[in-house]
């Protein structure tokens, strides 16, 4: 019995060499504006083992910045244990201060007074730099 052998077609949809095609390049975000602030920290309270401080935020440039958001980095191991004037969370010796609904918008020359209570273990030194929205303030 003779054995038949069948050819099949080839596939007509052979890969392509050329990659495909890129999607339409999006327009890239506007740029947040740069804040321009200033801060004032000052303890006012202290006991064995904890405090009381405040934070002046003042937006000192033309721009308002709504929702705002402060931060600043304990150098002695501090915590943050209770917050008025904005919601804190903290990782490590991280500190950020976000806006509460009350406070959102900081226009040119308005100041938000964050107050909060921490605690600590080795000392209590005041945070060496401030950020408003990332951007360095200058400490007053």
């Amino acid at each position: 019995m003779p054995t038949v052998l069948r050819q099949t077609a080839a596939s007509t949809s052979a890969a392509s060499s050329t990659p495909p095609a890129k999607p339409p390049s999006q327009a890239a975000p506007p740029p947040v504006p740069v804040a321009s602030c200033t801060v004032h920290y000052a303890v006012t309270d202290q006991w064995n083992n904890g405090f009381t401080a405040g934070v002046a935020v003042t937006n000192t440039g033309s721009e308002t910045i709504s929702p705002w958001t402060a931060g600043w980095t304990f150098t002695a191991g501090q915590r943050v244990t209770h917050s008025w004037n904005g919601d804190y969370s903290q990782s490590g010796s991280r500190v950020t201060m976000k806006a509460v609904s009350y406070n959102l918008t900081l226009a040119p020359g308005a100041t938000v007074n964050i107050g909060f209570n921490g605690a600590f273990d080795h000392g209590n030194p005041a945070p060496g730099a401030f950020t408003l929205n990332g951007a360095r303030c200058d400490i007053t």
